[in-house]
């Protein structure tokens, strides 16, 4: 099992995280006891194992989706996309080095920012009350990228 990833200096959260709420949790919980119990059931009081496998290999994907949490965020390193379950964390970092333009497309009340490298890059969706701030932030630690701005 791998262990926590020591925290980092988050300066704006991103909309693109997602995070179970609690009707999903719900639901993934009661999707995982079905599947599993209803397995161990039917194995002990009637002897079948028809279809066993699968269904407790997809009670404990439902229990493993429960944890589920993704986090994007802006901080002096770079952009962070963070994921973590209940066994895994992983860290990925675009740092600033590594973008070559960014590109702010303005749409209603979000945001869609595109963070472009060599060949692959990353969409990011900010709130449009935001901007300013990403603005800021880029201005202080990537002073050298080219922003370019487009409303729709």
């Amino acid at each position: 099992m791998q262990g926590k990833l020591p925290e980092l200096e988050s300066l704006l959260v991103s909309k693109s995280g997602r995070t179970a709420n609690n009707y999903k949790t719900a639901a993934f919980a009661a999707i995982g006891v079905y599947l599993i119990g209803g397995t161990l059931w039917r194995y002990y009081s009637l002897g079948i194992t028809d279809k066993a496998l699968p269904n407790i290999i997809l009670g404990f994907a439902s229990f493993f989706a429960l944890k589920y949490q993704k986090l994007v965020y802006v901080s002096p390193l770079g952009m962070v996309k963070e994921t973590h379950t209940w066994i895994t964390h992983h860290r990925e970092i675009m740092k600033w080095a590594d973008i070559k333009f960014i590109t702010l497309m303005n749409k209603q009340g979000a945001t869609m920012v595109f963070l472009e490298r060599d060949l692959l890059g990353w969409k990011v969706l900010f709130e449009r009350n935001q901007v300013d701030d990403l603005k800021k932030i880029i201005k202080q630690y990537a002073p050298d990228i080219e922003v370019n701005e487009i409303d729709r």
